[in-house]
């Protein structure tokens, strides 16, 4: 198995961030949203998932194994009321 760096990126509210450029491995992220805002995640224009908070405040989302693979870029989209930061690797 090959060792890659863990970076991170914060993804600002009401805006669409482009983490990451290139092919790359979303590891995990951090969630602070209000009440009913969404993150999503997208490789590129596709959509992998998007999530809805139920709760306000932090959210922390562990993702299993080696990640999830973005092989165009990895691209966050913050509704208004919620910013994430983003591991990718």
């Amino acid at each position: 198995m090959q060792q890659t760096d863990v970076k991170a990126a914060t993804c600002p509210s009401a805006v669409t961030t482009t983490a990451y450029l290139g092919r790359t491995r979303l590891k995990g992220l951090n969630i602070s949203a209000t009440l009913a805002a969404t993150v999503s995640i997208l490789d590129g224009d596709t959509t992998l998932f998007t999530y809805t908070a139920s709760v306000a405040g932090p959210i922390p989302i562990n993702i299993p194994g080696e990640g999830i693979l973005c092989a165009t870029s990895l691209v966050v989209t913050c509704s208004a009321g919620a910013n994430a930061v983003v591991f990718y690797g």
